[in-house]
């Protein structure tokens, strides 16, 4: 337990001191840089570095592999989008042809199944008059519903 004295301070002593290498002089020339010798691994440790490499060597290839993989399926992804939008379009332009010969075409059917067309074709060139009154007649049949059929030879 720390204990405290009058003042406000805590005790310096109570803390541990601990062997603290001695800070840089920052005002002093830097040390020069020097090579570490590299210690020689033995033949079980050139193998597993060898291994190590290879391995990491053939995951590196399979990655490159489905990366080539995956963009040579989204070229062929956008090269097919790009013929179906063509296609649509050339369709839809194919389409507009069509509903404006349809709409043409209806137009020319209306005019001539028009009452008045067919009145005026009637009257032209077959002929035909309007019937009049006169010219219908009528008749009851008393007899009940019979059919009377000819044969061949009364005709």
């Amino acid at each position: 337990m720390t204990t405290y004295n009058s003042s406000a301070a805590p005790r310096l002593n109570a803390v541990p001191q601990r062997d603290l290498p001695p800070r840089p002089n920052r005002h002093a020339a830097p040390a020069q840089p020097y090579l570490v010798p590299r210690h020689k691994p033995n033949s079980a440790q050139r193998r597993a570095e060898v291994k190590a490499s290879r391995s990491r060597a053939v995951k590196i290839m399979l990655i490159a592999v489905c990366m080539l993989g995956m963009l040579s399926m989204l070229i062929f992804q956008r090269a097919h989008l790009i013929k179906l939008n063509s296609d649509r379009a050339a369709l839809e332009q194919k389409l507009q042809e069509v509903r404006s010969d349809a709409v043409r075409l209806e137009a020319q059917f209306n005019n001539r199944v028009s009452v008045e067309s067919v009145e005026e074709y009637a009257k032209k060139e077959l002929g035909m008059v309007k019937r009049q009154k006169y010219q219908v007649h009528f008749f009851t049949n008393d007899n009940k519903d019979e059919i009377i059929l000819l044969d061949q030879e009364q005709k």
